[in-house]
């Protein structure tokens, strides 16, 4: 009994922290917004399995929010600091508005 007890109590903060993530990347898809890409940056980091790169964007919507989006590498190369963008819902990342 003690051990499910411990099998419980180690599996369950991480079946949370996964429900969370889930919960937040399937409201990102949701989300729509139109605005202009203010500022851009890569981040890395080192972990155990090797190096983590991360594309950013802060985009400025024209209802006024600042939002942080990370983009997979194609968008961020694709759009630059200056760019109009527009996320509709379903759309996983950005385009630039035409």
């Amino acid at each position: 009994m003690s051990s499910t007890v411990f099998l419980i109590l180690a599996l369950g903060p991480l079946v949370l922290v996964l429900a969370v993530i889930a919960v937040q990347r399937a409201n990102a898809v949701d989300d729509a917004y139109t605005g202009e890409v203010t500022a851009r940056w890569v981040s890395s980091s080192t972990g155990t399995y090797g190096t983590t790169t991360r594309c950013m964007m802060r985009i400025r919507t024209d209802e006024g929010q600042e939002l942080a989006v990370a983009v997979d590498g194609r968008t961020y190369n694709a759009l630059g600091v200056g760019d109009r963008v527009v996320k509709t819902p379903g759309a996983r990342w950005p385009v630039r508005s035409g």
